[in-house]
């Protein structure tokens, strides 16, 4: 029950926006013609189902109860490194591969020490979502996710070289996912 209640606490903290009133929303962004969906559609679907799959599992075949403090933990990691990338990219955020059409390169907060740090914390929220409710047939599902993710991660790579002049300098000084290492 325990686990469930922590699991359910990590989503909402996921999920859960709060704002205040003279906050502004950046406008909804529309794909671009060249924008490769798939990938998105992968990605984003595979971590919904991720996320769902892990306490149904739990629930309905069991759970084991090894390697949840270490999921819970990993779990609060990955949420919280996503909300801080999320909040350091401001209205550079975007759904999709591409970046936001007159979005400047973002390389504050996280992105000093790495490139990708909200693709980082999907990583530890996909391979922990399993681990704290015990279900362990939902990794695979967290194999698949992460590899899509490193797709995106690559397209996204090349996306940014397009667009922003400054960005291989930008590579060449900062890491992919490990400050220092890779």
């Amino acid at each position: 029950m325990m686990w469930g209640v922590a699991y359910a606490v990590c989503l909402g903290a996921l999920f859960v926006r709060l704002r205040t009133p003279e906050a502004v929303s950046a406008a909804p962004q529309l794909p671009a013609i060249d924008e490769p969906l798939a990938v998105v559609r992968w990605h984003h679907r595979l971590f919904y189902v991720l996320l769902l799959a892990s306490p149904l599992e739990a629930v309905m075949v069991g759970s084991r109860s090894s390697g949840r403090a270490a999921g819970l933990g990993l779990f609060v990691l990955g949420v919280t490194l996503y909300r801080l990338a999320a909040r350091s990219l401001g209205d550079a955020l975007s759904p999709f591969v591409l970046p936001r059409p007159g979005a400047a390169l973002v390389t504050t907060g996280p992105y000093r020490w790495i490139r990708h740090p909200m693709y980082l914390g999907q990583a530890c929220i996909a391979l922990a979502a399993p681990l704290t409710v015990g279900a362990r047939w939902s990794l695979a599902i967290t194999a698949v996710a992460v590899f899509v993710l490193g797709v995106r991660v690559a397209l996204e790579e090349a996306a940014l070289e397009r667009t922003y002049p400054e960005y291989p300098q930008y590579t060449r000084r900062v890491r992919r996912f490990l400050p220092f290492v890779f």
